[in-house]
């Protein structure tokens, strides 16, 4: 978690209050790794749903997270961590900019989910560099057994989801991770857990009967504000309900 006490990461901001650190999810949706940033008001309170059911089913599962509890309309408590300074994208089919850099028929289904790594900016305006695991061990931003962690809590987190997002009929296309390390208050030793949010804002869905987008890209294609597919996925998690009496209680 930064030590600053507001950091701004576009879809996300990071507060460290008293009572502990906080994420507030934005309306800012962006595209990635090519980092275009669209506003869909309404967006954030939808967001911070869909992940928060999310994150407590995986919790339920085993799955190591930062979410600790709902702390607002659009915020999360989260536990203090040390970020890892890249993104790991896992693939079920291809899409965006794997189509273009690769020449891969769009929506190309893996044989098995692919692992992509990139290191993330030291500046903005610049984009993600995609590497390998020996570009990660070789310049010291993660030890080898750590990345058989994080790609074993990845590859189960993928396989969990897309049986979840398939229950209501939904394609889980890629989706982005991010990673930090939580000390154990006991030995010391550090816990490697998920650190990013579960929702359309870090994923590519699909419909499955149709193939629509259900995630932020209508917005950058000019189809719509973007809104209607975290819409459909609240009510097909039916998680719309609770969200609207969440803005009538702040509103």
């Amino acid at each position: 978690m930064p030590n600053d006490n507001i950091l701004n990461e576009d879809i996300r901001i990071f507060k460290n209050l008293a009572d502990g650190p906080v994420v507030e999810v934005s309306d800012i949706a962006l595209t990635y790794p090519a980092l275009e940033m669209k506003s869909i008001p309404g967006k954030a309170a939808l967001a911070n749903t869909i992940s928060i059911h999310l994150h407590e089913f995986v919790r339920d599962q085993g799955i190591d997270t930062h979410y600790a509890s709902r702390a607002g309309k659009q915020e999360q408590a989260v536990y203090e961590t040390e970020q890892l300074p890249f993104d790991l994208v896992v693939r079920n089919l291809a899409a965006g900019d794997l189509v273009s850099d690769f020449g891969l028929e769009p929506n190309y289904r893996f044989p098995e989910p692919l692992l992509e790594f990139f290191v993330r900016p030291d500046r903005l305006g610049k984009k993600p560099t995609r590497v390998s695991v020996s570009h990660l061990t070789a310049f010291d931003l993660i030890a080898p057994e750590e990345i058989n962690v994080i790609n074993d809590i990845a590859l189960r987190l993928n396989d969990l989801l897309t049986g979840v997002f398939f229950g209501i009929g939904v394609q889980l296309v890629d989706m982005r991770m991010e990673f930090g390390a939580r000390f154990d208050e006991e030995d010391g030793d550090p816990i490697i857990m998920l650190v990013s949010e579960l929702s359309p804002d870090v994923m590519t869905l699909q419909d499955i009967r149709s193939g629509k987008a259900l995630d932020s890209s209508l917005a950058f294609h000019g189809e719509s504000t973007g809104l209607e597919g975290y819409k459909e996925i609240a009510r097909r998690f039916k998680l719309d309900s609770a969200a609207a009496a969440l803005r009538r209680q702040v509103n």
